[in-house]
């Protein structure tokens, strides 16, 4: 079964870029680390306006209209996933070791 994480990135503040590329950044440092458990990654970007020159075939940014709410945009964009499983995850969360999200994924599938 083919497996997608889907996240939204959305700028709540209007600080300043500078204060959330850490954020993607790390994101997607730790996506790197543990690519063999996932098949795609979408980003759903709202407000934080990913421009990347070079993106991974294994990525995929879709733009949403940045005054939807996080379910609204999710809303939107999951007819658009092929993927047979789901994970969605938050632009925060933090995955600190091997096969947990493998192990999610083999929990979601049909028994």
């Amino acid at each position: 079964m083919s497996r997608a994480i889907v996240v939204a990135f959305h700028k709540y503040q209007p600080y300043g870029d500078k204060y959330y590329e850490p954020i993607l950044d790390f994101f997607i440092k730790q996506m790197l680390k543990f690519k063999d458990e996932f098949d795609t990654l979408y980003l759903i970007d709202s407000t934080w306006n990913i421009n990347w020159s070079e993106i991974p075939p294994w990525i995929k940014i879709i733009k949403v209209n940045p005054s939807l709410r996080y379910y609204d945009a999710y809303k939107e964009v999951l007819p658009q996933i092929k993927e047979d499983l789901v994970l969605l995850m938050d632009n925060d969360s933090i995955v600190y070791k091997e096969g947990i999200i493998r192990g999610t994924f083999l929990k979601l599938e049909p028994s």
